[in-house]
């Protein structure tokens, strides 16, 4: 239960999402939402401005669930990112090792072994990307977690905003769940 305490610590004192909101994701699932603020305090060196929109599957924290570990985030962004298989690899990397690091502190761990991301452009979309992370997973087991994941780029012309869609999971792209991951869209007007 001590992680569950370090996180909500750790969204309620980095997340500004306010009841009245809109969620800024479709999804066919009731899933636990979070707003966080760019700049992330957890991760300085994203230097973007805009929010970040996390969704947690209802087992993200259950690892006998099929959902561990699966939630998607979207970076809502005032300026283009610039996005390439490289840019996203150290965001990555850099997003999960000060998240890593801050529950680790909090949970008494200490010389957490970094991410190791990698990232290749979608054969089939010119924005869109697939990879994979290994990260050390301090909220739950303790232990390397390797998660797949896939990411959007994408300019919402009526809002001028530029999107980043991530959605991670450990299970392999022919599982079930990335049906779920894959049918997740954006709840504003982009047209």
């Amino acid at each position: 239960m001590k992680f569950l305490f370090i996180f909500s610590i750790l969204f309620t004192i980095h997340t500004s999402y306010a009841q009245n909101e809109e969620l800024l994701l479709t999804i066919d699932e009731p899933w636990r939402s979070e707003r966080l603020e760019f700049p992330i305090a957890f991760a300085p060196s994203l230097e973007y401005n805009g929010v970040e929109e996390v969704r947690f599957a209802k087992g993200w924290s259950n690892p006998d669930s099929e959902e561990f570990w699966t939630y998607t985030f979207l970076w809502y962004l005032n300026e283009d990112p610039k996005i390439t298989a490289d840019v996203i690899e150290d965001d990555i990397e850099a997003y999960f090792n000060g998240l890593m690091e801050l529950v680790g502190k909090g949970n008494g761990l200490t010389d957490l072994p970094k991410a190791n991301v990698v990232f290749v452009k979608d054969s089939d979309e010119n924005n869109s990307f697939v990879g994979k992370a290994k990260i050390f997973d301090a909220f739950f087991s303790k232990d390397i977690q390797e998660l797949n994941i896939k990411a959007v780029s994408d300019y919402c012309s009526e809002k001028e905003k530029y999107t980043v869609l991530f959605t991670f999971s450990p299970k392999e792209y022919n599982h079930t769940i990335w049906k779920t991951l894959d049918g997740i869209t954006l709840s504003v007007d982009c047209e």
